[in-house]
């Protein structure tokens, strides 16, 4: 049984001051490759430790090198509200946008900031501790209205955090650091992925586990699509699970003819019939999941030789939106 503690907090503070690849695949036929994306925009000249986009693909927040932290309008492309490093107690590597778009989340080892973009101005910041009092943050999601928070600690906990009751529940469910965290079932159960190989499904009252599912390795990329119960694992190497997330049975499984092949991000699409992967470099795959067949194949524009995809949404429009390490937001119709 996981331990946990749940108790009020007492430990909020408030900041004094504003803080302004081509790839063969079994069957007859290859996949489409060489598409060019449908426009293209590069908001930074420098590589980004972390970016974000809203779930309707209207705001970009992008983190630098250089830990300067930006919101972005994709529609005017125009900055919204902007942040240096000397405006934070220390470096921030993490981000989180919640799902209303009206609050922003950043994380450093320990401490975490939230700001109200309505303002721009910082409502929170608070140090995070896990059971070890030297675990560090690891992960950050922020729910739809922003006002509960979920953060993965590297020793393997995940703090929970009610900003409206001042509440936080922590739970040790984990032995290896937490790589993605996410509020599912309306707020009222936990979705954490980890280095350990395992993914769980726990509720969010007790940190009780609802169903668990595992890999030899890391886990590198999850999707989860909530409407059609739909979850997409896969680890370091080459092993990957689709599976339906109540039952845990699996549904359909990739076919490619690489023994090693490494996603580094996972959309489910088309009321989850299609995937979307990201590979840990410039390609992005789609996946037709009744055949398991990839269906066509491309590279994002790349300015540096490191550049790779650090989040991707499909719009309202149908299209695919993409931001890359490099700063780049680009929109592709892949279907």
């Amino acid at each position: 049984m996981s331990s946990y503690i749940v108790k009020k907090l007492s430990t909020w503070c408030l900041a004094p001051i504003l803080l302004l690849m081509g790839v063969t695949i079994t069957g007859c036929s290859q996949p489409e490759a060489s598409l060019a994306p449908a426009s293209i925009h590069r908001y930074v000249e420098d590589n980004l430790i972390d970016a974000t986009l809203s779930t309707d693909s209207q705001l970009t927040v992008t983190l630098s090198r250089t830990r300067e932290l930006s919101v972005w309008d994709n529609i005017s492309k125009t900055l919204q509200h902007q942040w240096q490093a000397h405006n934070f107690d220390e470096p921030n590597y993490l981000i989180a946008l919640s799902g209303n778009k009206r609050f922003l989340a950043a994380a450093g080892k320990s401490r975490l900031s939230i700001f109200d973009l309505t303002t721009g101005q910082l409502t929170l910041s608070w140090l995070a501790q896990g059971f070890d009092k030297d675990a560090s943050i690891s992960s950050l999601f922020l729910s739809k209205t922003g006002n509960q928070v979920l953060i993965g600690m590297n020793e393997g906990s995940l703090l929970s955090i009610n900003l409206r009751s001042n509440q936080l529940s922590k739970f040790q469910l984990h032995k290896g650091p937490v790589s993605h965290v996410e509020f599912i079932a309306h707020n009222e159960q936990l979705l954490s992925a980890a280095h350990d190989g395992h993914l769980i499904i726990s509720a969010s009252s007790n940190g009780k586990i609802i169903k668990e599912f595992n890999l030899p390795q890391r886990l590198t990329s999850v999707s989860f699509d909530q409407a059609n119960r739909r979850l997409f694992i896969s680890d370091a190497i080459d092993n990957h699970l689709i599976a339906d997330s109540l039952s845990g049975e699996s549904i359909s499984k990739l076919t490619f003819l690489e023994r090693y092949r490494y996603f580094r991000q996972a959309l489910f699409a088309e009321r989850g019939k299609t995937l979307i992967t990201a590979s840990s470099k410039q390609k992005i795959m789609v996946w037709d999941l009744n055949s398991g067949k990839e269906t066509k194949h491309w590279s994002i524009t790349a300015f540096t030789a490191g550049t790779t995809v650090l989040d991707m949404v499909v719009a309202p429009n149908g299209q695919l939106v993409t931001i890359s390490s490099d700063g780049a937001l680009e929109s592709w119709k892949y279907n």
